[in-house]
């Protein structure tokens, strides 16, 4: 491994996009994810009827052997979909990840036969950690893969009540993933937004407050936009017009130390070269100049004893 030239990099805007939407059933965040370019859905809940994306849908798979009957768990088969995917002998664009709370439920049952459990509580201590690395470290797996876009979709979960401190209470508005896994698949993308559907407006909203999951890394002038490919790119191409321009400060080692500046000072007072004070001495003599008076002495004060 080498290290990097001290050098700013030049900002040219997100080639990639990584996002996370979630949202009620039937609010089109499937179908809106289909209008990416060369979209491949990885399909938990078999709901891509009205899609045209090409489809891998994840599910535990039974074989039989003679009488023995061979159980391959749902998450191992994502895991082997990735595996794929990293080596990128194909022509898609974008990954979509549909549901991403069933994928963590499918972990939890993969970990739970791998562990002997059939619970995390039955092993309080190291289960639940265990169960949350290993979902967590498989999808940062699916944000490092080099497509486009990535898109994870999810349902909204509003069963939980958030007490003020006044004591009112008010609904919470997040995906349905528990929530420290939850904070950490949003440190992953770009953006968290959240998808809503009135009436035959459909639109994607990426306010954030106590109550509403969501956020991101950019700074988003429009609190909502219309649910289509075309205005989310605007989004992209908005931040990229506001990257910053390239630094002109040296690096470091170009920089010029304390004690060199000191050198580079120029001196307030030049002294008086060889041939002034010949001239000053003479004009003295002359009568030219008035001679100076002569600087006050100290006061010496004698103690009488």
């Amino acid at each position: 491994m080498i290290l990097p030239k001290n050098e700013r990099r030049e900002i040219e805007g997100a080639a990639n996009h990584s996002l996370w939407i979630y949202g009620a059933p039937f609010t089109g965040k499937t179908t809106f994810a289909n209008e990416f370019p060369d979209p491949l859905m990885i399909n938990t809940d078999g709901n891509t009827k009205f899609v045209d994306a090409p489809v891998i849908r994840i599910k535990d798979e039974l074989e039989k052997e003679g009488r023995i009957t061979k159980k391959t768990f749902a998450w191992a088969n994502f895991k082997d979909t990735i595996d794929l995917l990293e080596s990128k002998e194909n022509t898609f664009k974008t990954i979509v990840i549909d549901l991403l709370e069933d994928l963590y439920e499918q972990c939890r049952l993969f970990m739970y036969d791998k562990l002997n459990i059939t619970h995390e509580s039955d092993d309080s201590f190291k289960a639940w950690d265990k169960v949350t690395t290993e979902f967590l470290s498989t999808i940062k797996r699916v944000m490092a893969l080099d497509y486009e876009n990535i898109v994870l979709i999810s349902h909204e979960d509003t069963t939980k009540d958030i007490t003020k401190k006044s004591g009112d209470k008010i609904t919470a508005i997040k995906p349905n993933l528990r929530d420290k896994v939850a904070t950490k698949v949003a440190g992953m993308v770009d953006i968290v937004a959240r998808i809503i559907a009135e009436g035959d407006e459909h639109t994607m909203s990426f306010k954030t407050s106590e109550v509403i999951f969501g956020g991101g890394r950019l700074n988003i002038t429009n609190s909502e936009i219309p649910l289509e490919y075309s205005e989310f790119l605007k989004v992209y191409d908005d931040k990229q017009e506001e990257a910053p321009k390239k630094s002109t400060r040296k690096p470091i080692e170009q920089q010029e130390k304390p004690e060199q500046l000191e050198q580079k000072a120029p001196n307030p007072e030049p002294a008086p070269t060889q041939r002034a004070r010949k001239r000053r001495e003479q004009e003295l003599e002359e009568g030219e100049l008035p001679i100076p008076a002569p600087e006050p002495q100290p006061r010496v004060r004698i103690r009488k004893r």
